[in-house]
Formats: C-alpha cells, structure tokens, sequence
C-alpha cells in the first residue's frame, strides 16, 4: 500500500474513532440528564471563583434565576445592563437569588471576564456583578450535561426555578436595554414573571 493511500486509510479510521467517541459522550449526557425529572431545575454542583461548591439544593425555598453566558457573546453584554437593573430591584428581597453560569471551558477566561469585563462597539460591559453568584462549568464548558439538559442551544439564556427546585420559566422575555428611559416590555415581563410566582407561593403558605 502506497504512502498516501496508507495516510488516507489511517485517517479514515481516525474519523471513524471521533465520530464513534463523540456519539458514546453524546449518549452518556442525554442518559444522565434524561433520568431526571424534566420539571425540575438540573441539581448542579459547580465551583465558584474561590474553589467554593455551590449546589442548586442549597437554595431551596428561593427563587433563583440562573443566567447563562459566555466570553465575547455580543447579546450576553448588552443585555448584562438591564439584567443589572432587575437584580438591583431585587436586591433587598432575600427569597430571590442570581446565579450565572459561565460556559467557557478555561476557568482563566472566565476569570477575566468578572474582572475586566469586555468591550463591544467601544464600550465596555461587564457580564455580572456582585449581585450575583457567579460559578463556571469549566473545563467542561458547554459541553456540560447542564446545557443538554435544558436543550440550550446558544446563550444568552435564563431559567427560572421555583422555591421547591421546580422549573417555573425555561424561556423568560429578553431583559433588552431601555429606551429614552422607558424599560422595556420584555424587562417588565421578566420580574412580572418572578413577582406572579411570589405572589402565588405567598398565597399558599397562607392558606396552609
């Protein structure tokens, strides 16, 4: 067998190896994230940026939104701001939890971020604040079971979980930047989302 038919017949089985190991991990994520209960929020165990595990059980009894990003995600910058200004509205509300999830896989990335930000169009963003607890799924990135178990696609993206872990909104309205000082329709939406849940999980606690 000649040289490069040796190179392409070796190749060839390279491919084979990548498509076959690919489709086992694919399987192995759908089989894990599949024998959970599809209502519930996905019982993560992520680190923060001091090493910390954070666990979603651990915040049982709280509404916590989760915010999904990613370094140089254009949409992920510009909606941080009027992601800002909800969580500042709720700041003083301790059933209401921020959590972000950085999808990238090098931990350093993610890093940087938090502290420098980015720039888009000559203005620099920040992705979070301190509002927010912010883990990562380094170095899995987005290759985390989390992501195929909410059948995430791209970022930005938001869930968010009732205070039994119950999945109250996998889609919520886009939080998109004011107008000429006016917040937009799909901010509004976004906290009338959380404020209707409040309400109604308030009402039931009475009625018990």
């Amino acid at each position: 067998m000649g040289k490069n038919k040796w190179r392409l017949f070796m190749l060839g089985i390279l491919i084979v190896l990548i498509s076959v190991t690919f489709q086992n991990v694919s399987a192995t994520i759908k089989l894990n994230t599949t024998q959970l209960d599809s209502t519930m929020a996905y019982p993560f165990e992520l680190k923060d940026r001091n090493g910390k595990l954070i666990r979603m059980v651990d915040f049982k009894g709280k509404v916590v939104v989760i915010d999904f990003w990613i370094n140089r995600c254009g949409p992920c910058m510009v909606m941080s701001e009027p992601l800002a200004k909800i969580r500042k509205y709720y700041e003083s509300n301790k059933d209401v939890v921020f959590i972000d999830i950085n999808l990238d896989d090098n931990v350093d990335v993610w890093k940087n971020c938090l502290d420098n930000g980015d720039v888009l169009m000559h203005k620099k963003y920040y992705y979070t604040d301190s509002l927010s607890i912010s883990l990562s799924t380094a170095p899995k990135g987005f290759y985390h079971p989390i992501t195929s178990y909410y059948n995430m696609e791209g970022v930005p993206r938001w869930i968010i979980v009732g205070k039994e872990g119950e999945i109250v909104e996998r889609n919520p309205p886009r939080p998109l930047p004011e107008k000429n000082g006016i917040e937009s329709a799909g901010s509004l939406r976004f906290k009338a989302l959380i404020n209707e849940y409040l309400l109604s999980s308030s009402k039931k606690t009475k009625e018990r």
